[in-house]
């Protein structure tokens, strides 16, 4: 029997290799239409359950016995949330102030999640058509306050442009103040003491930079206690803030971009970046617990450990800062937030799609960034998935927001930590990730089989096509009949037989017609991976064989209330078929 085993894994290795000889280079993008009711799905409740058993597993470990966490799932078509969890460690457990058991309206600091927020109201209220605008047409206090040092290289602000800054390239540094150790802080409390002894600038101690350079707001003091800037002050500081590179070099984090962005914001509308979010956000979505800033008052639903209001940073009011991590949030509003997003419903579905896309590589082609996002592309069935996201941190409160646009789905963690700190948001993403993907995945091929594959036939004519899914990358034709002409053995055949696989186009409103465009190809050979040039060549030959102007490939679905194709439109052809 063993040998038996042996013998059959051989074979299926062999089966694996020599399908791997060739491939279909999908295009970039949602290979069929986001699934809907992922709520009821048996495989996404599977998964879920899956990723409960590994948390459960390690509550008695650190860091997750050290940690306050809330997790929270949810879709574009499905009401509230999909999936929950909480953790209460014994440092919130045994507060006395805000909530001693956190659930998904308990509400925590979400520090550089508030970036997403930013950028999200700047396009509500202006879309992007403004974003290749210098930022000194928005705030010209910082040509004023310019001045060209000697010494070192200060911004062109004239240069840098408003996507420069949304992007993560505008060259400025990280931040005015916050780690500075010219002056005494609490930086220099944590460093050796002869370091912290020599190191703030004093002439005594052979450091001789003029005065009027240390800064006078931005940072911690030793006590952890956050001095923040005025508008004014904040503006003058920054204006002369040292350049890392210059302009659209390189992707470099700062978080002086978006509390730039948020001033400007506050410049174009006549209003605080406060008064922008309740009414441009807050109040469309109903939220009830997310700020710009500070909350009003402490609440039974904030969380905050024990280590007290200044220990645990809940307390800092950033000032001009609140529009780079100034934000508060629950896991309830941001699936709402998250929702929004994905379904376009407080701007433009254009603008929408092109706040989701990649504007820079870092040095591997595995990550990117976005205007705001942090973006991870992995691989799945042969194809990329992008994951956009933004992570938080501040005090001991640690966050991550996670947008899938390919499923129109996303989830949140959101944490607090006195002992364990990042740990558990910079682990629990894996888990969650590589748990739901595969899950992900064979459910929206699995709708797509059931909503689209069949048989399409014309009531007066010979014309059909026939739908399959027999992979993950997109629906396949494998016929496609026009008029007793067999297009795929004819037309797309004129240069070898190929692989005819549609792929959704987004022309269509989606509730009662699907959209989608043909891709079609001979299969080639895997290239060695010493071989970089045209490995994938799919996008090259969109819609080259066209009927009336029209591609022949523009297909569009007629479905019903339920999601399931009733008709199919060969566009070109000006004709419908209906399913058989």
């Amino acid at each position: 029997m063993r040998y038996l085993v042996v013998a059959l894994l051989a074979i299926c290795l062999h089966l694996l290799g020599a399908q791997g000889k060739e491939r279909i280079c999908p295009l970039k993008g949602p290979q069929f239409p986001a699934p809907t009711g992922l709520g009821s799905e048996t495989l996404f409740r599977d998964a879920t359950s899956m990723i409960e058993r590994v948390i459960r597993a390690n509550l008695t470990e650190a860091p997750y016995n050290e940690t306050t966490f809330s997790i929270g799932m949810f879709s574009t078509t499905d009401d509230g949330l999909l999936y929950e969890f909480h953790h209460t460690d014994p440092t919130v457990a045994t507060s006395e102030i805000g909530t001693n058991e956190v659930d998904a309206d308990s509400i925590y600091r979400v520090a550089s999640i508030t970036k997403i927020l930013t950028v999200y109201q700047w396009l509500i209220a202006d879309g992007d058509r403004k974003f290749n605008s210098p930022i000194s047409d928005f705030i010209p206090q910082l040509l004023q306050y310019e001045k060209h040092q000697d010494d070192y290289p200060a911004p062109s602000w004239d240069e840098i442009t408003v996507n420069d800054l949304a992007m993560f390239l505008a060259g400025i540094g990280r931040d005015y103040a916050l780690n500075d150790v010219a002056i005494p802080g609490y930086v220099t409390s944590l460093l050796p003491a002869m370091a912290a002894a020599v190191l703030p600038n004093n002439p005594a101690n052979g450091i001789d930079v003029p005065k009027s350079d240390d800064p006078v707001c931005g940072y911690f003091t030793s006590n952890v206690t956050y001095v923040p800037c005025s508008r004014e002050v904040y503006i003058q500081k920054v204006a002369n803030l040292a350049s890392s590179f210059e302009p659209s070099y390189t992707p470099s984090y700062s978080n002086a971009n978006f509390a730039v962005l948020g001033i400007a914001l506050e410049n174009m509308l006549g209003a605080s970046i406060e008064d922008v979010f309740d009414k441009s956000i807050a109040k469309p979505l109903g939220l009830s617990s997310t700020t710009m800033g500070n909350p009003l008052e402490i609440t039974n639903n904030s969380v905050i450990p024990g280590s007290g209001l200044t220990r645990s940073g809940w307390d800092d009011a950033l000032g001009p800062l609140n529009g780079a991590a100034g934000g508060f949030s629950t896991t309830n509003d941001l699936a709402a937030i998250g929702r929004s997003i994905l379904n376009s419903t407080l701007m433009a579905r254009a603008t929408t799609r092109r706040w989701f896309s990649t504007t820079s590589f870092v040095d591997t082609i595995d990550q990117a960034v976005g205007r705001g996002w942090e973006i991870f592309r992995v691989r799945i069935n042969g194809h990329s998935v992008d994951l956009f996201t933004k992570s938080g941190n501040w005090g001991v409160y640690n966050s991550v927001l996670f947008l899938l646009p390919a499923y129109d789905f996303g989830f949140s963690i959101l944490s607090a930590s006195s002992a364990a700190g990042g740990a558990l948001v910079s682990d629990l993403p894996n888990t969650i990730v590589n748990t739901l993907l595969p899950a992900l995945e064979t459910i929206t091929k699995q709708q797509a089989n059931a909503n689209f594959a069949g048989r399409y036939t014309s009531a007066t004519a010979n014309t059909t096509i026939t739908v399959t899914t027999d992979g993950a990358k997109g629906l396949r034709v494998t016929e496609y009949i026009v008029n007793d002409v067999d297009l795929l053995g004819s037309v797309f055949a004129l240069f070898g037989a190929v692989d005819f696989r549609l792929v959704p186009n987004q022309l269509y409103d989606g509730d009662t017609r699907v959209g989608f465009s043909a891709v079609y190809q001979p299969p080639t050979a895997v290239p060695p991976k010493d071989e970089f040039y045209w490995p994938c060549e799919s996008w090259l030959d969109i819609d080259d064989f066209t009927y009336a102007s029209v591609p022949l490939g523009l297909m569009a679905f007629d479905v019903d209330a339920d999601g399931n194709a009733t008709s199919v439109r060969l566009v070109a052809l000006r004709e419908t078929l209906l399913r058989k």
